[in-house]
């Protein structure tokens, strides 16, 4: 299969050299200012032939990523067919309905795979993602609905997840120095700790408020209570500036938790490798602490964005960042690490949650991409560490 591959591999890079159509480009956001086109915008995506390994399975694959948007719509769907294998690693689907969405700006619903979710300031829900942690496949069981509705002074939104998942926030703008917001989000099916045999199934409120200060800062406080464990609090601030060639921003806050509380509960390993709330609670004290983000840009060419968060009686801090570039002749490189047990750069611990990966595309021509991607996370399902990978060419059309 392999030789198959490589044969196939090559022919398609010869073949780009001569035949290639003009690209469009489409970037489709779920956000509330997400801009909104005046007509047809199709884009035909790119045709991948590669080689993806998960674990130990193994598949050939050909796949087709094609965006359209019309107006105020938009769809994203993967389409894969295997190649030289009966079986292919789990999670491998043929279709997948990477989005659909309606946006304009006022009201939006979408419904697809949900990223870096963050409602009020992240003591609840912090960047809650329906991706699954160790594998660079998606499926169709990642799908959600996300919607909202914007009425000039009242913005309400809401999240139902296949997982079982259910959300809803309000959010109040009383005038132009306050912003009052309520979350509410439970979980109908529940999570399964690695380790155990426990089947969580927790609930959640939270308030929060949020102010403008001078000189591009921003002050917040927030609440939130995780129904029958525990509470917290916390305040702190915010600032961001954007000089068109580069732009930064920061948050750094401090929060008061008690013993059966765990901020970011909701978080973006929530389905995969979820916080065990009887290990948090056991000892009985509480886990005062602080919180700080920061984000950086660079002319388009480079991200970088980081969080770490130390808290009392924790043993350890979490710390999480990502990193993306455009470096020299085009080449495009991004990266992430997240470690919930962070000490020093040198403890990284992939069974206890710890998620390292990273992707490379080198241009070979205007048309033509090659493409690693590699990620390696704690699988809860089989319970070990589990690495998943890519290699393939890429030809936009």
């Amino acid at each position: 299969m392999r030789k198959l591959l490589l044969c196939l591999l090559v022919v398609m890079l010869a073949g780009s050299v001569v035949c290639a159509e003009d690209i469009k480009t489409v970037v489709t956001t779920s956000g509330d200012a997400a801009k909104i086109a005046s007509k047809l915008v199709p884009s035909l995506g790119a045709i991948n032939l590669g080689y993806l390994k998960v674990g130990s399975s193994e598949v050939g694959s050909l796949s087709w990523h094609p965006d359209f948007k019309f107006g105020s719509f938009g769809l994203g769907a993967d389409i894969n067919y295997p190649l030289g294998s009966a079986i292919t690693p789990t999670g491998y689907e043929n279709i997948v309905l990477r989005y659909v969405e309606y946006n304009d700006g006022k009201r939006g619903l979408r419904y697809g795979v949900i990223d870096n979710l963050t409602w009020g300031h992240g003591l609840l829900v912090d960047a809650y993602s329906t991706r699954p942690s160790g594998s660079v496949l998606l499926n169709n069981e990642q799908l959600a609905y996300l919607g909202f509705v914007d009425m000039e002074q009242n913005v309400v939104r809401a999240l139902v997840t296949k997982k079982g998942v259910y959300g809803v926030r309000a959010e109040q703008r009383i005038n132009p120095t306050l912003t009052l917001g309520e979350t509410y989000i439970t979980d109908s099916n529940g999570v399964t700790p690695a380790g155990t045999t426990l089947n969580q199934k927790v609930g959640g409120v939270g308030i929060d408020a949020t102010m403008p200060l001078p000189a591009n800062f921003e002050g917040y406080a927030e609440y939130a209570q995780l129904l029958n464990h525990g509470s917290g609090w916390g305040a702190g601030f915010s600032w961001a500036q954007d000089i068109m060639v580069a732009a930064a921003d920061f948050t750094i806050g401090y929060r008061f938790l008690d013993s059966r509380f765990v901020p970011g509960y909701f978080n973006t390993n929530y389905q995969n490798n979820p916080i065990n709330l009887t290990s948090a609670e056991a000892s009985g004290n509480v886990k005062n602490g602080y919180v700080a983000k920061l984000g950086l840009k660079a002319m388009g060419m480079a991200t970088l964005n980081a969080k770490y968060e130390n808290y009392n009686d924790s043993g350890s801090a979490t710390f999480m960042a990502d990193l993306s570039a455009v470096l020299p002749q085009d080449v495009e490189v991004a990266g992430y690490y997240q470690q919930p047990k962070f000490v020093n750069f040198s403890s990284l611990s992939f069974e206890q949650g710890a998620v390292l990966g990273y992707s490379i595309a080198y241009p070979v021509n205007t048309f033509t991409k090659m493409v690693l991607n590699y990620k390696k996370a704690y699988n809860a399902t089989i319970g070990q560490v589990e690495e998943s990978q890519s290699y393939e060419v890429k030809i936009n059309i």
